[in-house]
């Protein structure tokens, strides 16, 4: 598959949805592209989730990255922020990764992709109106209905310009 023939979202798993753990069948359908590699401290919560710690500049996280389609995406953001299986400490974030385990600063290196953040904090809403919060799953939702572009990288730059709370 050439990559504008792989769905639009690009997506960086590094819990229970990895192959092998025990939902990475949320994941049917997804385009498996491998490995790669984060920086930040991979970390267990007291009640059993993971997470990554991005304070810890010196720890190199391990995950898998996937292509999926919007469906496949609201799947996986249900049990990240609506299921009763993990609380609602998650947000849709983009990441810098890469395929090599020693991590460089080589923007050739990096790629960007999506990522369930824990929310560790308040995130503190600056429009003060709710109803204008930051949504990522509904800021890609309308950038995939209004674009013809289905290439990933596109989606990510459109995001990445996107103001944030």
């Amino acid at each position: 598959m050439t990559k504008t023939q792989l769905p639009p979202i690009k997506i960086f798993v590094f819990g229970t949805l990895r192959k092998g753990c025990r939902l990475h069948y949320y994941m049917d359908g997804c385009v498996d592209a491998g490995i790669r590699y984060t920086r930040g401290q991979l970390m267990m919560a007291v009640n059993g989730n993971a997470y990554i710690d991005f304070s810890v500049k010196d720890a190199v996280t391990v995950g898998e990255l996937y292509y999926t389609d919007f469906s496949g995406l609201l799947r996986i953001d249900h049990l990240e922020s609506a299921s009763g299986e993990f609380p609602k400490g998650y947000d849709l974030n983009l990441i810098p990764i890469q395929k090599d385990a020693k991590i460089t600063n080589n923007e050739e290196d990096i790629e960007y992709a999506f990522v369930y953040i824990y929310r560790n904090k308040d995130r503190k809403i600056t429009s003060g109106d709710w109803a204008l919060r930051r949504r990522p799953v509904e800021e890609i939702r309308q950038y995939l209905e209004s674009q013809n572009d289905r290439n990933p990288e596109s989606l990510i730059r459109y995001v990445q310009s996107l103001k944030k709370d």
